[in-house]
């Protein structure tokens, strides 16, 4: 769902320390009034520019007076400066290490001095991106008086700091993913951080209580989300920031709705009895990939060698499906970034040969993994809709499929809410399609209790963010069976826009909603 908003809270429970660090050494300009922002200073980075690679000025050659620490720190900015422009223009993923010492003009054995490869490369740069806007967006909210206030000034400030730096932005919100699931964590913990300083927050509201740990991760999911969706095509700042404002009062607004909690909600989803027993958990596996064609019992897996009289279509089948089941569990277990064709092979049994009659590369291969998930996924939720009386049911019965499928299916689970992040940011662009899906799932017109209104774009993008967040840090802590806890939290999030909390919840409670616990 993020991502400017990593590790931004960790210095809100500090007491003002008064001074502000000079903007000298950070990447993003400090905060000033907004009538006379100061310019950035010696910034990470110039403003991205698009007519070709630049060599940054290194230092003279041959003996200087220099000592050998400001040398380090100086190549070190150069790098930083180097990777902020090349993820920009071709990607993380395309971006080689040469291409980094000859943008930075180093050599590539001072590169291996300050890192082991281009991946801690990429996260010393988000720390130095992140750590100044920390500091910027920490002063915003304590510039405020109440708490409403102080959420008000933090988001504003998120998106203004995006809209002034989109290079940035983008660096930190769209290509972190790419360097692996050491990027995917440091998301994950920034958001964990984030959660807690948005429900202390809520706890110092009017009125009793806090909001649910769900539901403020589902705000930071939804922050994630939108950020996400904008910064990672290439635009000017002005439409950037300009587009980020007009969505700040309806975010808030939707935001304001999950306050104060109704009655009797639990503050974190509660536990299944007997969990961590599959038993309890329904059908496991055969619907989609990493277990669409299973290993036999006794021999080697794959067709049986030499001639056969399996018919031609059936034999094409059989080897897609191993092979996404290949790209499903290799993923899953191990991440995309090192995957091989080999190993796809092996893991599928099938030659080199037989994956290239099916697939040009790994990557259209993966994406086809993807889509046949995806597929199952919606013809599950869409045959549980099917034959529903009431439109707060189908909600029900579509959340309970959602997260009974992915339950079932770990392997493809992890792929589609954590590995397609981190294959190929470019194709955001398809997982925006599917999640339209979702999207308008809460638009549809079953039953006379079904709302009036449905869910405005920004609110319905909100809700799947916010989401995909939950599902997501169940993943990663690797409580994929357990995804069924979160059912009422997703409903109740789901239907809070359109009912009302009181109403929403009362509807998750209902007799409906206790059945299966």
């Amino acid at each position: 769902m993020f991502y400017s908003i990593c590790q931004i809270a960790a210095l809100a429970r500090e007491e003002p320390t008064g001074a502000i660090e000079s903007p000298d050494a950070h990447a993003w300009p400090a905060r000033a009034p907004a009538r006379a922002r100061p310019s950035c200073g010696r910034e990470l980075v110039s403003p991205a520019r698009r007519d070709g690679p630049r060599s940054h000025p290194g230092l003279p050659r041959g003996p200087q007076a220099l000592p050998r620490e400001a040398v380090a720190a100086h190549q070190r900015e150069r790098l930083f400066k180097a990777i902020v422009e090349a993820v920009n223009e071709q990607g993380f993923l395309a971006t080689t290490i040469s291409d980094l010492v000859s943008r930075a003009g180093i050599s590539r054995r001072s590169f291996y001095e300050h890192f082991p490869n281009k991946e801690e490369c990429l996260l010393a740069a988000y720390d130095e991106i992140v750590q100044p806007l920390t500091r910027r967006l920490t002063e915003a909210s304590r510039s405020a008086a109440d708490w409403p206030g102080q959420l008000e000034a933090f988001i504003r400030e998120l998106f203004e700091a995006v809209g002034e730096r989109p290079d940035l932005a983008r660096l930190v919100c769209v290509e972190m993913g790419a360097a692996g699931p050491v990027g995917v964590q440091r998301w994950a913990q920034g958001a964990a951080i984030t959660q807690r300083f948005i429900s202390n927050g809520f706890e110092r509201a009017p009125g009793q209580g806090t909001i649910p740990d769900p539901v403020a991760r589902a705000i930071v999911g939804a922050l994630r989300r939108i950020l996400y969706s904008r910064v990672r095509n290439e635009r000017s700042s002005k439409a950037l920031k300009a587009e980020l404002l007009r969505l700040l009062p309806d975010l808030l607004e939707w935001i304001a709705l999950y306050y104060p909690s109704p009655e009797g909600i639990p503050s974190r989803p509660r536990r299944r009895r007997g969990r961590g027993r599959r038993a309890a958990r329904g059908p496991i596996g055969g619907r989609a990939p990493g277990t669409l064609s299973p290993r036999p019992l006794v021999g080697a897996r794959g067709l049986p060698p030499g001639e056969h009289n399996l018919p031609r279509g059936f034999v094409i089948y059989n080897q897609r499906e191993r092979i996404f089941d290949a790209i499903a569990n290799l993923t899953a277990a191990s991440g995309s970034s090192t995957l091989s064709l080999d190993e796809i092979a092996a893991e599928a049994a099938v030659s080199l040969q037989t994956f290239y009659t099916h697939f040009a590369n790994k990557q259209e291969a993966f994406l086809a993994t993807y889509e046949v998930g995806h597929a199952k996924t919606m013809a599950y939720i869409t045959q549980t809709l099917t034959g529903q009386s009431g439109w707060i049911e189908a909600m029900r019965a579509g959340t309970g499929a959602l997260l009974e499928f992915l339950a079932s299916e770990p392997s493809y689970a992890h792929l589609a809410c954590v590995d397609i992040l981190i294959a190929y940011p470019h194709i955001a662009d398809r997982l925006d399609e599917a999640n339209a899906f979702y999207s308008q799932l809460l638009s549809l017109r079953i039953g006379e209790d079904a709302p009036a209104l449905g869910a405005t774009p920004i609110v319905g993008e909100a809700i799947v963010g916010g989401v995909f967040e939950l599902l997501q840090d169940y993943i990663l802590r690797g409580d994929t069976r357990e995804l069924g806890e979160l059912g009422e939290h997703i409903m109740y999030i789901a239907l809070t826009p359109l009912l009302g909390s009181e109403r929403a919840w009362a509807a998750v409670t209902s007799s409906g909603g206790k059945r299966g616990r």
